[in-house]
């Protein structure tokens, strides 16, 4: 929690110098996407691990409101590549959604809809369907209700005792990393044990908090919204063989075109980062022809050629840094410098900038 706080004062403490809008044109790149999960207001329970994914619809607000004061562009995703393509023409802002979660349809919409903001939805074919689960939901529900959880059908040696609030946030990070060390191939099998044996009502769980198709056709009726690929089963895709990652993507695309009446041209790396997502499972995404694919990564765009289309970086509103001033300084690109073309650019702005006042000082 001590990370988290000294990371968000950091960043605030940087937007609020003015710092960000001196840097911003060397290191702010063409654009950015924002990466959310769930928006809903806060809630009241105190054992909330996955607080990291969620936002409040006022923030939302708020954050939607300080990126019009950039005089950015609210623009769709489909849009993107041929921004990338050139170097002139406003700044632009896409907006995404991971997992098509329930209150992206009744918290998250109506905000979209006051500032017109389009936004895409990667949904998951088998949470839709309710044949898959996510193990960081349910393993934060069980924590929540049980004073003693059995871990053994995620390879645990016995039981955990987890009767206070504090030992349930000890034991949540532990038994992630059980989760986590899953093979793929086995994982939903071992999440529905794991429900099972702790009583967990897991049609309610899913229904309570994602999508079913029929919802993602209601938000699909908003001009605003798009539905992007997410596989079927959310594993970690590089854990997969190449047969294994080709067929969680293109089931669960074919999927949406049989719900939803399209096939996705967008696609999001379930997790996202380095150990779910590598250059092996950005080929394989390019070869099945989507128009773009997003990381978890984070960083701003940068443009012409600077990154791939199929390997897309993202700034993630996250649930702990819920401050427009720390979004503010995400936009600048300045946490992202040591990227190359952006740590380029700033060495030339200093070396000028020093330059300029040695001058000064000469005179």
């Amino acid at each position: 929690m001590l990370r988290k706080a000294l990371l968000k004062y950091g960043l605030v403490t940087f937007a609020s110098s003015g710092l960000a809008n001196v840097i911003e044109p060397l290191t702010g790149g063409r654009g950015a996407i924002l990466m959310l999960h769930r928006v809903r207001p806060k809630p009241s329970r105190a054992f909330q691990p996955n607080g990291h994914l969620e936002i409040t619809p006022r923030f939302l607000d708020s954050a939607l409101r300080g990126l019009k004061n950039l005089d950015v562009d609210f623009i769709h995703l489909d849009e993107v590549p041929e921004r990338l393509a050139v170097s002139t023409g406003k700044r632009f802002v896409v907006v995404t959604l991971d997992d098509a979660s329930l209150d992206n349809l009744t918290e998250a919409l109506p905000v979209f809809k006051k500032h017109n903001c389009p936004f895409t939805i990667y949904a998951s074919a088998g949470f839709a369907d309710r044949t898959a689960l996510p193990w960081w939901l349910v393993l934060e529900e069980v924590l929540a209700k049980r004073g003693i959880v059995d871990a053994r059908p995620i390879g645990g040696d016995n039981a955990e005792v987890v009767g206070s609030l504090q030992q349930k946030r000890r034991a949540f990070p532990k038994l992630a990393e059980q989760f986590r060390a899953v093979f793929e191939q086995e994982k939903q099998t071992r999440i529905h044990e794991f429900a099972d044996i702790h009583g967990l009502n897991v049609q309610k769980l899913m229904n309570d908090n994602f999508m079913n198709w029929q919802q993602l056709r209601e938000i699909h009726k908003s001009e605003l919204t798009n539905i992007g690929g997410h596989t079927v089963n959310h594993p970690m895709l590089a854990r997969l063989r190449p047969e294994e990652i080709e067929a969680e993507i293109v089931n669960g695309a074919i999927r949406q075109q049989e719900m939803l009446g399209y096939y996705p041209k967008h696609f999001a790396y379930p997790y996202g980062n380095e150990a779910a997502a590598d250059k092996l499972v950005f080929k394989v995404v390019q070869s099945l022809g989507f128009e773009t694919a997003v990381t978890t990564r984070g960083g701003v765009l940068q443009g012409k050629g600077r990154e791939s289309l199929v390997a897309l970086p993202r700034l993630s509103l996250n649930g702990h840094f819920q401050d427009v001033r720390a979004l503010r300084a995400l936009m600048s690109g300045a946490p992202f410098v040591a990227k190359v073309g952006a740590r380029e650019r700033l060495h030339t702005f200093i070396a000028a900038f020093l330059g300029r006042g040695a001058a000064s000082t000469k005179q």
